[in-house]
């Protein structure tokens, strides 16, 4: 009954920068619905507009729904993106090989991120977050993850930022360059761009805006085996979210983050296979909406939240070096990798 109370009452204190939050989320996902740009990810337009609109001063009665709307909305989205995204039978449709190179990939994002980020000083909250959005799902995973290693505002976005800025130059300049100079197929680009790209949003523009190269598949198919690709990715935060949470508290420790992620996942999986139909027709269409608002709610509130200095920092510097690397290193093992299957 107190933590009732005691929740209700923070809900009454906060509503005002509750409700400034939840209308940039809206916005920010309205966004992306009526410009239909893939790369207009809602998560990084809700907190960018945050910063902003914090940078034009804010009243100290609206922090406290800025710090609510996290605590409300994260838990709401992870439910609903783990029920759309943490799909296992999404593994049949991806070969043996490229599961083995992926998982190589994102061990080589983790190493790169954590090594550098202990050479630089990092703060470790910055560290991991970075570390899980290269690797697995940009906004999202950073989303995901926040709780579970204790982030602050300031923390998830200089992380998000970083990944974000490192994402773009990959896009539109380093995998075009190297796809080109390495002469590969348009099958091999698709499977570049959903094994490194950062955001599912990115992956989808890669796919169908492939430079000139030799063709291999139908243009059509080529976003939906990069997709296929990027899907198996989303199983990294299985260990992402334990193996941070154990090393921010420096014990093994199983946050609850993780139970509700892989139980949403699992019923998900079941639905996806038990009602098919159902589950394509009508649920889908359903949970990709919820958890992008909720996150946006959440990503404005942590803009609105954030202090502006610390973005222009040396955490915030140190933060990019650490994407770009983990971006270089991660297509790196990647051309490695695809040369090792084709020869094998």
């Amino acid at each position: 009954m107190q933590k009732h109370n005691f929740f209700m009452n923070h809900l009454k204190q906060g509503s005002s920068g509750l409700t400034l939050a939840v209308l940039i989320g809206v916005l920010s996902y309205g966004i992306r619905v009526l410009t239909k740009a893939s790369f207009a990810d809602p998560l990084l337009v809700a907190m960018v507009i945050g910063i902003v609109v914090r940078t034009t001063g804010s009243r100290a009665n609206l922090k406290p729904g800025f710090t609510l709307a996290p605590i409300i909305f994260i838990p709401a989205g992870i439910v609903f993106y783990a029920a759309n995204n943490l799909n296992f039978i999404k593994l049949a449709e991806v070969e043996t090989s490229m599961i083995a190179l992926l998982m190589v990939i994102m061990l080589v994002y983790f190493a790169t991120v954590l090594l550098l980020g202990r050479l630089l000083g990092q703060r470790k909250q910055i560290t991991y977050l970075t570390a899980t959005g290269s690797a697995i799902c940009g906004a999202s995973a950073i989303a995901i993850t926040s709780p579970a290693v204790e982030a602050e505002p300031d923390d998830i976005s200089i992380s998000l930022l970083s990944v974000a800025l490192a994402a773009l130059v990959g896009l539109f300049i380093i995998l075009p360059f190297l796809g080109t100079l390495f002469d590969i197929t348009d099958r091999s680009y698709a499977l570049l761009s959903g094994s490194v790209m950062q955001f599912t949003g990115f992956v989808k523009v890669a796919a169908l805006k492939i430079p000139f190269l030799r063709k291999e598949i139908p243009g059509e198919d080529l976003v939906f085996l990069a997709l296929s690709v990027k899907a198996v990715r989303y199983l990294g935060l299985l260990i992402a979210i334990p193996l941070f949470a154990s090393l921010t508290r420096k014990r093994l420790y199983f946050s609850w983050i993780l139970w509700i992620f892989l139980g949403a996942g699992l019923l998900g999986t079941w639905c996806s296979v038990a009602h098919e139909s159902f589950y394509r027709n009508s649920i889908i269409p359903f949970l990709k909406p919820v958890y992008n608002i909720s996150w946006s709610i959440a990503m404005a509130a942590v803009g609105l939240n954030a202090n502006v200095k610390k973005l222009l920092s040396d955490n915030g510097t140190k933060a990019l070096l650490m994407a770009f690397a983990g971006f270089f290193t991660a297509t790196a093992a990647f051309f490695a990798g695809l040369y090792v299957i084709q020869v094998f």
